[in-house]
């Protein structure tokens, strides 16, 4: 799988890429990442991208011409699905980086300052993602958010697959964990977790996990459709 990110700050994008797991699915070309600066693409002498707003504003928009010509240029050489990141897109989430996953070829649009003409927006953009409610800098860190989270659902990315059984996989959020010592100043590890037996351990991590995900994030429940064993999780959690 290819992503094309454009961004003014390459670097940003390289430094992180070169690390983790991410650096080694490249190494082993389950994953591709190239950079493309639009400042390349400018027909000003000096590499600016950027200019007032129409209308007035509080900082500088990314013009419209150099962003377009990245991604034709891009287009060129790739079969690509063209995301921009930014504050007023639809929420990414698991399921969308599912449904991405599926795509061969990414292109991610870092906007930066105020944002980006509307017109790259409108004439060469599949679709707008924002990573959450709040603003950031750029789209530099919302675009490696989108990268490995996709990524790591690609075959050969994780080696233990079932890593892949994180928080949001099932519609909850993933269940505490703990590891040596079993007794400690800090606090000790639940008995049931040393218990060996793995029906009540299951049990216990699927009722945690649900306790959770009521506590923290109750709009998960009313969109997941519960088994009779989770409905019976949930009502001791609430006698409690």
């Amino acid at each position: 799988m290819k992503f094309n990110v454009v961004t003014i700050f390459p670097d940003l994008i390289n430094d992180f890429i070169n690390h983790g797991l991410v650096s080694k699915a490249l190494a082993k070309n389950i994953l591709e990442v190239q950079t493309w600066n639009p400042r390349n693409f400018s027909d000003n002498h000096s590499g600016r991208i950027d200019d007032k707003p129409f209308g007035g504003g509080q900082s500088m928009l990314l013009q419209a011409e150099p962003l377009i010509k990245t991604i034709d240029e891009i287009k060129e050489h790739n079969d690509t699905h063209v995301v921009f990141v930014a504050p007023h897109g639809k929420v990414f989430n698991q399921n969308k980086a599912h449904e991405l996953k599926d795509k061969k070829n990414i292109t991610i649009i870092c906007g930066r300052y105020e944002g980006i003409d509307r017109r790259v927006e409108e004439t060469s953009v599949d679709e707008v993602i924002s990573i959450g409610d709040f603003i950031l800098n750029g789209g530099e860190l919302s675009a490696l958010v989108i990268i490995e989270t996709i990524a790591r659902q690609l075959k050969g990315f994780i080696g233990n697959e079932i890593s892949l059984q994180d928080s949001f996989s099932e519609g909850l959020l993933e269940h505490p964990q703990y590891t040596r010592p079993e007794k400690s100043s800090y606090g000790d590890v639940p008995e049931v977790l040393l218990s060996g037996n793995h029906e009540l351990i299951k049990r216990w991590k699927l009722k945690e996990s649900l306790r959770l995900t009521l506590q923290n994030r109750p709009e998960l429940l009313k969109k997941k459709e519960l088994s009779d064993l989770e409905m019976e999780l949930l009502n001791e959690i609430k006698d409690e």
